[in-house]
């Protein structure tokens, strides 16, 4: 029989913990995506929201639901080549698409996938080309629905210009 001395278990437990805490991670916000731009389409602004640096890969994976419901994805390569994201301290970044993908305009259910060189990916979850993005339980049940049924639950589709003005000055320059 094997007896483990409780100190030594609740201290191993607590150095895990706090290298799991102490891990990066990281805050993106999508400001464009732009198929129209070929270099620097894709713009966001990430933010290292732990007490650790870290930097940024070079790639960024995007997948996507075509209006015909077929899934695609695409790969961006960052252009600055300083990734380098000391703690709290927002930076802007640009990404330019391997390859043009016309059915990118009118894409849904987007999952960005940002991965630090140190610690976990970060995923970005947006509906629709409007850039607005939604939380997970919403994002797989309104995903879900939509690939079965090929209609979209509860979603206003046709805005005004007035009311996308209203939403991007809403989304402010932060």
């Amino acid at each position: 029989m094997i007896s483990f001395e409780p100190s030594l278990v609740t201290e191993k437990l607590f150095a895990l913990l706090s290298l799991l805490r102490s891990r990066p991670k990281l805050i993106v916000r999508i400001n464009a995506d732009n198929i129209e731009e070929e270099i620097g389409g894709l713009k966001f602004e990430v933010e290292n929201v732990s007490d650790k640096s870290t930097s940024l890969a070079p790639v960024v994976v995007a997948r996507f639901l075509t209006t015909g419901r077929k899934k695609c994805s695409i790969i961006f390569d960052v252009r600055e080549m300083d990734r380098s994201l000391p703690p709290f301290i927002s930076k802007q970044f640009t990404a330019s698409a391997r390859e043009h993908q016309p059915a990118r305009s009118n894409a849904w259910f987007r999952t960005y996938t940002f991965a630090p060189t140190r610690g976990c990916s970060c995923r970005v979850r947006i509906r629709n080309a409007s850039l607005e993005p939604i939380g997970n339980f919403r994002f797989w049940a309104e995903r879900l629905w939509f690939q079965t049924t090929g209609r979209l639950f509860g979603v206003k589709l046709s805005m005004t210009m007035e009311e996308y003005r209203a939403q991007q000055r809403a989304k402010g320059s932060h």
